[in-house]
């Protein structure tokens, strides 16, 4: 049998499921081991500039490309990654959390070691990873490529991220190659095939059936598979916010992002006054239902996910989403599309153009809408962006990405740059406030490295604009440091010839500036867009007074 180090071992099945290139940052106890990464022709190392960005890029590279993988230190770098980890969690994206840890005899001796608590406990950072992985695995002499494998298989099944502690001197152990694929297949459990059975049966009782369609649809990479039943069922489909995109937008079935009060009025008004409400793939949190404001009750619902099944009140265990939809392709079930009407409704227009002389958002959300294009990964920061964004009907292929659960500001844009380096042909656009991209600005650094091309709109408009129209329009906790954006990516050391950058304060700007870089793809594009404070499009505002009331304890009925 073939004999490797532990470390070529954990480098050949992370490529064998996806991953061709490693975020991280190095410290003591992975160095050693990165000589591993960079000498190793089956991935690439992608140092970023902390290890919070390097979580947020592994994550949008998991995104487009299946799953992501990134490297730290032990406790202090780990650490500093944990919330891009539990973001990953969350929203289930299956990332690879890999530390280098002290050797096994520091850790047997409780030594006192740097970038430790110096107590002698070993155990703290694998304690806190435990709330926000699917499973760890802590590699010894004896044990290493069966947890590896057990490992990285949870990834891919679970759709969630893993931790796995690497100590130093077990990276360099000797141990029998990979000697067989791992088995990455899924069992059709007879729970799965009874809950694809109850919902046909309930299709075919109801009247005015609807499926929200969510996240885990894309987790999953199960779209093509969930269209293809959409287009054998007709069953009218909208999109929630966490999962839009779940389904081509130009399908005829499609009728719109569901939002209440404020989403699209053709999916509004359905969904209603349906008597069957199948949330597939996704969960009825406040950022999918208007904050609780949903018209829908218990006695119409049904919410299928990973983590539990729900019909009416009556839960038992998650379902897996890929074999569902294999399990409801065998059944013979197709509604009547046309008796509802929806297809003689248009698509409801939330972004209206003004001439205002100052550039305001309304204008860009307008313009914005018109410079996508199909097959287009647009990402939009938490706050403006995602809500003024959300509710644009995408062309067809397009992949729409935001962390609308999890919700870490800053997320967005070391996770465009990880997409992009996932998919390095593809046209990438981020949109995204200020005070977002203050938390994680030094990772543009990426775009001169890597030779990315990303576009990245961002607005300069002195704050936290979602938190002003939520609370505190003045207050000073919602101010933010002036920055000269123009000359942030020079001090990076981003060349003219790698990035252009430009600067728009009214439409006609905006608009030109648009028109210039649509099909430039030779070089990234950093478009700053400057509006005044407390600039928001009225969508936005009523979406943001609404969630005003998530502080007011009875809103939740409690006492």
């Amino acid at each position: 049998m073939k004999k490797v180090t532990v470390i070529d071992y954990l480098i050949e099945r992370l490529h064998e499921i996806g991953v061709d290139d490693i975020f991280g940052v190095p410290g003591d106890y992975n160095l050693s081991f990165l000589d591993d990464v960079e000498k190793s022709s089956s991935v690439n190392w992608i140092g970023d500039c902390n290890e919070l960005n390097a979580a947020y890029a592994a994550d949008g590279y998991a995104r487009k490309k299946g799953v992501g993988a990134l490297i730290t230190t032990f406790d202090v770098g780990e650490l500093s990654a944990i919330n891009g980890i539990a973001g990953s969690y969350a929203e289930h994206i299956p990332v690879i959390a890999i530390t280098g840890a002290p050797t096994t005899k520091v850790q047997e001796n409780k030594k006192l070691m740097h970038h430790t608590d110096a107590t002698g406990n070993f155990k703290r950072s694998y304690r806190a990873y435990k709330q926000f992985t699917e499973t760890q695995a802590l590699l010894g002499f004896e044990n290493a490529g069966a947890e590896i494998d057990r490992a990285l298989t949870t990834a891919i099944i679970k759709r969630r991220p893993v931790y796995i502690s690497l100590p130093l001197d077990v990276a360099h152990s000797m141990i029998d190659a990979p000697s067989a694929p791992l088995n990455l297949t899924v069992q059709n459990t007879d729970h799965n095939k009874r809950v694809a059975q109850r919902l046909v049966d309930e299709l075919k009782k109801a009247k005015r059936p609807v499926i929200l369609a969510g996240n885990e649809i894309m987790t999953f990479r199960a779209k093509a598979e969930f269209e293809k039943l959409i287009n054998q069922t007709h069953v009218p489909v909208a999109t929630m916010l966490l999962g839009k995109s779940s389904i081509n937008e130009e399908n005829p079935y499609f009728i719109g992002t569901y939002y209440p009060n404020y989403g699209d009025k053709r999916a509004l008004n359905y969904v209603d006054q349906s008597d069957l409400v199948i949330v597939f793939g996704s969960k009825l949190i406040d950022v999918n239902t208007g904050s609780f404001t949903q018209c829908f009750t218990q006695k119409e619902t049904v919410v299928l996910n990973c983590d539990n099944t729900d019909f009416f009140g009556e839960k038992s265990r998650g379902v897996n989403i890929n074999n569902l939809i294999k399990n409801l392709e065998n059944f013979d079930y197709q509604f009547d599309f046309e008796s509802t009407g929806l297809n003689n409704v248009t698509p409801d227009v939330k972004y209206e153009d003004n001439d205002d002389q100052e550039l305001n958002l309304s204008q860009y959300m307008y313009a914005f809408k018109n410079f996508m294009k199909p097959d287009d990964t647009i990402y939009t920061e938490t706050g403006t962006s995602q809500y003024g964004l959300s509710f644009m009907n995408l062309k067809k292929g397009v992949d729409f990405e935001a962390q609308p659960l999890w919700g870490s500001i800053g997320y967005t844009l070391p996770a465009v740059l990880g997409s992009q380096i996932a998919d390095p042909e593809g046209r990438h656009i981020l949109s995204i406030g200020d005070g977002s991209a203050q938390m994680t600005i030094q990772e543009l650094s990426l775009i001169q490295r890597h030779h990315l091309k990303p576009i990245i709109f961002l607005v300069d408009n002195d704050g936290y604009t979602i938190e002003r129209v939520i609370h505190g329009a003045h207050a000073k906790y919602n101010d933010i440091a002036v920055w000269d954006y123009t000359k942030i990516p020079a001090a990076m050391g981003i060349t003219e010839d790698t990035m252009d950058v430009n600067v728009a304060t009214n439409k006609q700007e905006m608009l030109a500036i648009m028109d210039k870089i649509a099909d430039d793809r030779s070089k990234a594009h950093f478009v700053i867009l400057k509006t005044k404070a407390l600039d928001a499009p009225e969508l936005v505002k009523k979406i943001g007074k609404s969630m005003s009331l998530i502080d007011k304890s009875h809103f939740y009925g409690e006492e």
